[in-house]
Order: structure tokens, then sequence, then C-alpha cells
């Protein structure tokens, strides 16, 4: 499994770091802010020199995290239920 290493702000610092990690291949990236658009941007740009720097890295932007699963039904064991009744 690779590893991937989430950059919170896609701006100079942010994009600079995620240029050094994908050049090293330390990890896949994800480049995350608020701006429509410019963490997308700055992902393409890099993602797309990669094969010039013969680096197989995937980078990727977005402007949220991804909502955490929620389980579509709950219930006691039946176990549980059978020591409680």
């Amino acid at each position: 499994m690779r590893k991937k290493v989430s950059i919170v702000g896609a701006g100079n610092v942010g994009a600079t770091a995620a240029h050094w990690i994908a050049a090293k291949e330390l990890a896949d990236v994800v480049l995350i802010d608020v701006v429509e658009g410019i963490p997308q941007g700055k992902a393409l740009d890099l993602l797309e020199a990669m094969p010039i720097e013969k680096r197989d890295v995937n980078v990727t932007g977005a402007n949220d995290y991804p909502p955490p699963p929620t389980p579509t039904s709950w219930s006691l064991p039946p176990a549980f239920r059978a020591s409680r009744a």
C-alpha cells in the first residue's frame, strides 16, 4: 500500500511541499484548500510534470475532506440482547 500525504493549504508553501514530496516519491499527495480550483489546478500541474521527471506519484486536489462513513443501521448484537433480557 502506498503512503498518502494530505497538505492543507495549496498556497506557495503547500504547493512547494507537495512538489518535493512528489519529486522524491515519498507518498501520493492530496492538496486541500477552500478556494475553488486552486488545489485542483496545482495538483494537475504537478501530476503532468511527474512523467518528465520519471516519477510515479498520484497528485490530487480537493476543496474539502470526504465525509466520514456513517452506518446505515445499528443494533445490539444478538448475544448482548440475550444477556440483557
